[in-house]
């Protein structure tokens, strides 16, 4: 598990957000996607291995005011309905020679087919 994604289970922490003109206030919009880790990568937090975290996609804008209205933070949350799984799959050294050979056939093969019609 990478550090970008560490960082993407909490987003928001250590920024600030400070308006520089009168009547401009920030919107944070997050969405939160429920992430499944496998066995290899399990998260240690709070001394304990999660499988299951909730990962924030954030995107915040800065909103301006007209003079009448006042302007507020606003915070939105978005559930999304899909779910990422992270899992290590092991592969076998048959499954890279199958494939390899599968390859090299495939191209022994087109080239027969273009030099018998070439032939012609």
């Amino acid at each position: 598990i990478t550090s970008k994604f560490v960082q993407s289970l909490h987003p928001l922490d250590g920024n600030v957000y400070v308006t520089s003109g009168l009547h401009q206030a920030y919107h944070h919009h997050m969405r939160v996607v429920t992430t499944e880790i496998g066995d290899s990568h399990l998260i240690k937090w709070a001394g304990e291995k999660v499988r299951r975290v909730y990962r924030i996609l954030s995107n915040t804008q800065l909103s301006t005011y007209r003079t009448s209205i006042v302007p507020e933070a606003k915070f939105e949350y978005d559930l999304s309905p899909i779910a990422m799984s992270y899992l290590e799959v092991s592969r076998n050294w048959y499954d890279y020679s199958t494939g390899l050979l599968a390859i090299i056939g495939g191209c022994f093969t087109v080239i027969g087919m273009l030099e018998s019609s070439v032939a012609l």
